[in-house]
């Protein structure tokens, strides 16, 4: 995985995290390798810009004026983003041991056309992420997963992976990550439904039962003047 460089850093007391934020810098944290935590703050727009607010894992090299930030590794383990405008608010990274596996989050490409899809099925993936274990200048920014032999009702399982050299799946169940389910189609209206629909056109055209009975109620009263 290409390394990230990115300038950070430390958030002092003051200014509080609303005023960075006003200010276009994004306060964060960072954490972990047996190091202390860090509050620090970035550059919300190279942040942004960089992709690192996506899914997926970002090895991070820091850059910093600070002696005790400057040249860490990190990982973005998680973002807290505003739900209406999708900004990001908050950042915690993980900072890691080149030399130790990380657990990460990696996005799954798929690719290939599947043969079901041609035949007009539709691929539907289940999962878009995939958690994996690996030296961190092992992590892939991406996992391929090939669909190009699926066809309608195939699926691809963890299992059935492909992996990079040195990655290693995490999980506790064999998942379905995609499958190829069939076209839509419309059903056709059950006998049962004709009768029905066929029953209500005939009312519409024709008196309907208050109609009839009124009728009668006239014919009876003429009889009897």
């Amino acid at each position: 995985m290409q390394r990230i460089e990115l300038e950070v850093s430390r958030r002092e007391d003051t200014p509080k995290a609303g005023v960075l934020r006003r200010e276009g810098r994004l306060p964060g944290v960072i954490y972990g390798a047996g190091g202390e935590n860090v509050a620090i703050h970035v550059e919300e727009h190279t942040f942004s810009m960089l992709g690192l607010g996506s899914s997926g894992a970002h090895l991070i090299r820091l850059a910093s004026p600070d002696s005790a930030l400057s040249g860490g590794i990190a990982l973005v383990k998680a973002v807290q983003v505003n739900p209406v405008t999708g900004i990001p608010l908050h950042v915690d990274f993980l900072r890691v041991d080149v030399n130790k596996p990380v657990e990460a989050r990696v996005s799954l490409s798929f690719t290939g056309k599947a043969p079901g899809v041609v035949e007009g099925g539709i691929l539907q993936p289940l999962r878009r992420e995939l958690d994996v274990r690996a030296l961190p200048d092992k992590l892939p920014e991406q996992i391929e997963v090939d669909v190009s032999a699926l066809n309608i009702h195939d699926s691809i399982h963890i299992e059935e992976l492909t992996l990079p050299e040195g990655v290693e799946a995490i999980f506790t169940e064999n998942v379905t990550l995609v499958t190829v389910v069939p076209p839509v189609v419309e059903a056709e209206p059950t006998t049962e439904e004709e009768e029905l629909a066929a029953a209500a056109e005939g009312a519409v055209e024709g008196e309907t039962p208050a109609e009839g009975a009124d009728a009668g109620g006239d014919a009876d009263k003429k009889k009897e003047d």
